[in-house]
């Protein structure tokens, strides 16, 4: 993979237009997983951040939405529950979300399935703290782990527990699996976000998608969130955020998710 973003728009998902309407980033990326069994997605994700020049859902900056949450007084109470300050980003990508956390002071573990993809995460962060861009006075640790998400493994190679995570973030990663594996996700939500405080941060996207027109992305309704989560998880926010990715604006909506107590037997 080159050491150099490829910065040609063209190459990008920057609009809502240019996922709904025909273009060659859309074609390209759709006949990628056109045809292929839903078990061998994960590597065609891996695929092409080995090729590394063509990402088309790269932002090249952490979630301006995710930014102006973290800050708000609204979220205070509830980010002040928590006492081990840890963070989870599956499907991290390049790590912007991920340091944004950690910058925040929670702990934080991206999850790639790609090992080019958690190279990359951690050259952008490493070139982050080496330019000042970061205080890492205030930085909590931040570490890539190659793994598949749904399974357990990684977990002990960062010491953590099921119900350990009191912070986790999804923007992208759940509508860019096939709908089919959607109850699959929320049941593995709730094994991994602390009951009783841990929260389940979703930057809903694409909501201006139809879901017959297929994806990756694959389209998604808020309801489709509230189905999938409300038997473990309580809804304590949602709003259109004033500020997100350009290819989401006037469609994006943010969701905060309270794990519910587990009941004791």
């Amino acid at each position: 993979m080159s050491d150099t973003l490829i910065t040609d728009k063209s190459r990008y998902f920057v609009t809502a237009e240019e996922i709904l309407q025909p273009s060659e980033a859309r074609e390209t990326f759709r006949n990628h997983f056109l045809a292929v069994p839903i078990e061998e997605h994960g590597k065609q994700w891996s695929s092409l951040w080995d090729e590394g020049n063509f990402l088309p859902w790269d932002k090249f900056c952490a979630s301006p939405a995710l930014e102006d949450l973290l800050n708000s007084p609204e979220v205070r109470p509830l980010l002040a529950a928590h006492t081990s300050k840890t963070a989870l980003v599956p499907g991290c990508g390049r790590g912007y979300d991920a340091l944004l956390f950690a910058s925040h002071g929670y702990s934080t573990v991206g999850v790639e399935i790609s090992g080019s993809a958690v190279r990359e995460a951690k050259k952008w962060v490493q070139a982050q703290v080496s330019s000042g861009k970061v205080d890492v006075k205030k930085l909590a640790p931040c570490e890539f782990i190659l793994a598949d998400f749904f399974e357990d493994e990684w977990l002990k190679v960062t010491g953590m527990k099921q119900g350990e995570f009191e912070l986790v973030y999804d923007y992208a990663f759940l509508v860019a699996m096939n709908p089919t594996m959607r109850q699959k996700w929320a049941a593995r939500m709730a094994q991994l976000i602390t009951p009783g405080t841990g929260l389940l941060v979703c930057l809903e996207y694409p909501l201006f998608r139809p879901a017959e027109t297929g994806g990756p992305p694959h389209g998604i309704r808020s309801s489709d969130y509230d189905a999938l989560l409300r038997k473990n998880f309580d809804k304590v926010m949602h709003y259109m955020p004033k500020r997100t990715h350009q290819v989401g604006e006037g469609s994006d909506m943010i969701s905060v998710w309270r794990r519910k107590e587990v009941a004791k037997l």
